[in-house]
């Protein structure tokens, strides 16, 4: 009867909002450091005379750049893509070792654990993306915007297709830096990191970042990060489910 409470709905919505703000007192300082920086960084660029904010931090570099060896890192798409990991970093396991044992004794299984750790990863990339991509909206020339085209559209669809592209490549990586990190935090860290940075380097087609490029993206690699966004799911709901928590 008790185990079967605490799997409703109810409850799962109540656990996830308490370990939200748990998670928030671990996390807070550095997310309002990242996000602030970044947010001052869009600003001044604001300030550049005939710069477009989109295609700064998102444009990438093209597979004939690379072909030729002529590449050179962009640094505000790194930045962009890396600052969610070293906002999180080992934020959700730290979660689960101060409040693991507590919950296990109110009978929470260990789907319930891996749900809202979903959920959390989730809501964490979303509040960055919007705000983020909001500001950059916010500041951008409205002549740019309505120019602006993403796969086959146009205008604030593009922007909204932008946004939602995003979002499943920065939740990817978090989902792995967490799936890897619960065994091995550094290389939780580490593994992200060089995909992004080979990402830059390589032309190799499947790759499901280059969806993350505005020079490289198109339909197949979007429905490529679809849908490794929902393979890696599943593989840390197994991993999460049947691992023994390290509490």
């Amino acid at each position: 009867m008790h185990s079967k409470a605490v799997d409703s709905k109810a409850s799962l919505v109540n656990l996830f909002w308490d370990q939200f703000l748990f998670l928030w007192q671990l996390i807070k300082l550095r997310f309002l450091f990242w996000l602030g920086l970044i947010s001052f960084v869009i600003l001044m660029l604001k300030l550049m005379p005939n710069f477009a904010i989109v295609p700064i931090f998102f444009m990438g570099v093209d597979f004939n750049a690379v072909k030729s060896r002529q590449v050179i890192l962009p640094v505000f798409w790194f930045v962009y893509f890396v600052v969610p990991l070293l906002i999180v970093l080992s934020g959700i396991k730290q979660l689960w070792q101060v409040r693991g044992m507590q919950l296990r004794g109110l009978r929470y299984s260990p789907l319930s654990f891996a749900v809202v750790n979903i959920g959390l990863m989730g809501l964490i990339t979303l509040i960055y993306v919007a705000l983020t991509e909001g500001i950059m909206a916010l500041v951008t020339d409205f002549s740019w915007l309505k120019n602006f085209k993403l796969l086959q559209f146009n205008g604030l669809s593009a922007l909204l297709v932008l946004v939602i592209n995003n979002f499943l490549g920065i939740f990817l990586l978090l989902i792995i830096q967490a799936t890897i990190g619960r065994f091995n935090a550094p290389l939780g860290i580490i593994i992200p990191f060089s995909w992004l940075i080979m990402t830059v380097y390589t032309t190799w087609k499947y790759n499901p970042l280059n969806s993350l490029m505005l020079l490289r993206v198109n339909n197949n690699n979007f429905l490529l990060l679809l849908a490794t966004t929902l393979l890696m799911l599943i593989v840390y709901l197994i991993t999460d489910r049947y691992s023994e928590p390290d509490y």
